[in-house]
């Protein structure tokens, strides 16, 4: 009997201290910038979409898509703007080409990506429409300083700082937020916030319900590991890692403060966020609330997919309730 308890106890030991190791690598692949692991191997893991692409109608798609957004960035009155916040130094492309608009769009974009890549084409469909453009590099993100990737908690204050600088910029501006992917969980907390009256709506591209759950997925689907006990521990040890809790960085709770006119996107080919949490997102808002469904589209590939039927749907909710 000694022995089977003996035997049971080395049992429990290993498992924790094998979920201990988990769940510090997994928030050392997931949180910092710097992880050759994750840009060797980890992406490819984690959004396996984004390294199959060949030449169907959607790749062909996204290609024209890209280079018109590589044209809109590059035009003359498109501009570098910064911002100091503590340390970081943090880096955002400022188009005003619209100088006597006061419509303005802040476009997020999304996990390990950059404003340019995720945003450019997003940003020049704005411009159409006569809008003035912000498009940020999240900390820990392409141009910006910084180390630690806030999944939206951390980036929810830096947001509100670039509201403030649009409102700078333009005292009336009549600001949308639009996000993808991380930049659209970073919309929906910032919406939590006491904001000014200056934003009018929100676009939420295929956002996660909250980080505890989203890092669920990705412990399940990419690395087929539980998520109990290692995302118990890993949200322990986040708050001591970078600062924040796994479980308190969520777009839910935030969503719950939130009174301003909202539209869900998601795609139902996403494996990177599941497009169930869109109806977690739905239910938690307390605004106006409306929602646009793409068969197949993978991750942050609605506006790829269904173009046309995207951006109407999107100005169409702007204009009718923002």
């Amino acid at each position: 009997m000694k022995w089977i308890v003996f035997g049971l106890v080395i049992v429990v030991i290993f498992i924790v201290a094998a979920s201990f190791y988990a769940a510090n690598f997994f928030l050392s692949v997931a949180l910092f910038r710097n992880n050759k692991w994750y840009d060797k191997t980890g992406h490819k893991m984690m959004n396996p979409d984004n390294f199959n692409k060949g030449t169907s109608k959607y790749d062909l798609t996204e290609e024209q898509q890209n280079q018109q957004g590589e044209f809109f960035w590059q035009q003359e009155v498109a501009k570098d703007h910064w911002l100091e916040i503590g340390r970081e130094k943090l880096y955002s492309r400022l188009i005003v080409s619209h100088p006597d608009s006061k419509k303005w769009v802040i476009c997020v974009h999304g996990y390990r990506s950059y404003g340019k890549r995720d945003m450019a084409f997003v940003a020049s469909k704005f411009s159409d429409q006569q809008y003035n453009i912000l498009v940020p590099d999240l900390r820990a993100h392409g141009k910006s300083t910084g180390n630690v990737i806030g999944m939206g908690w951390l980036d929810r204050l830096d947001l509100l700082k670039w509201i403030q600088e649009v409102i700078t910029i333009e005292p009336l501006a009549e600001i949308v937020l639009f996000g993808g992917s991380m930049g659209a969980s970073t919309v929906m907390m910032t919406s939590g916030e006491r904001l000014p009256k200056n934003v009018k709506g929100l676009v939420v591209d295929c956002g996660y319900s909250s980080v505890y759950s989203e890092f669920g997925v990705m412990l399940s689907s990419a690395f087929k590991l539980p998520a109990f006990p290692i995302l118990t521990i890993a949200n322990h040890l986040a708050k001591r890692k970078v600062g924040y809790s796994l479980k308190e960085a969520s777009s839910i709770s935030q969503l719950a403060q939130n009174k301003l006119p909202t539209l869900f996107i998601h795609g139902t080919g996403d494996k990177f966020v599941p497009h169930q949490m869109l109806y977690e997102n739905m239910e938690a808002t307390k605004g106006v609330k409306e929602s646009l469904i793409v068969e197949q589209a993978p991750h942050l590939s609605s506006f790829i997919y269904e173009p046309d039927h995207y951006f109407d749907t999107v100005f169409e909710f702007i204009h009718r309730y923002c």
